[in-house]
């Protein structure tokens, strides 16, 4: 693999990881039907911050992955696991579509 390819490939993966954490994030807030603002300020996170993680516009450190593992209640590896989960399963999507 060219090194461009693997750039992009790197980049979508980033991209594609962002989106769909944030996706999960929001989700398992709304089930413990929490507020942004109430969960932010349970996590110790700024609201707007919540918003661009919940919104895939950036990337989380581990310390803050620890921060919503713990304003959710769950183990951070369960948060981990869904992410590869809803990621294998849009690789396999996306691998089924016919090319244009």
């Amino acid at each position: 693999m060219k090194r461009t390819d693997k750039k992009r490939l790197n980049e979508s993966l980033r991209e594609q990881s962002q989106e769909l954490f944030g996706e999960i994030i929001a989700e398992l807030r709304e089930k413990q039907d929490l507020s942004q603002e109430d969960f932010s300020y349970e996590c110790g996170i700024n609201r707007s911050f919540m918003s661009k993680i919940e919104a895939g516009q950036t990337t989380v450190s581990l310390i803050t992955l620890m921060k919503l593992a713990i304003g959710l209640d769950m183990k951070a590896s369960d948060i981990l696991i869904m992410l590869e989960k809803r990621i294998k399963e849009q690789t396999a999507k996306s691998a089924k579509k016919p090319k244009a």
